[in-house]
């Protein structure tokens, strides 16, 4: 069962998106569960292209690694 769940969440990835009514608010869509974030740890995390596609997209999609599952269940 969970490597079916890890085989999921490679596929569907990590999703980040605003956080409504804000400008500095990130909501982080885990496989299992959601955290926000500030748009510097988003940064931080993911690098600057991801801020970039998050201003011009609204969304950004990451792929699934345990590096960015940790490093985003740590903020």
């Amino acid at each position: 069962m969970q490597a079916l769940q890890q085989e999921v969440a490679a596929r569907v990835g990590i999703q980040c998106e605003w956080v409504p009514g804000t400008m500095n608010q990130v909501k982080v869509c885990l496989p299992d569960h959601e955290v926000q974030v500030s748009l510097e740890r988003l940064q931080q995390i993911a690098g600057i292209d991801a801020v970039h596609e998050l201003y011009l997209k609204g969304l950004v999609c990451l792929p699934f690694t345990n590096k960015l599952r940790e490093a985003f269940d740590k903020a």
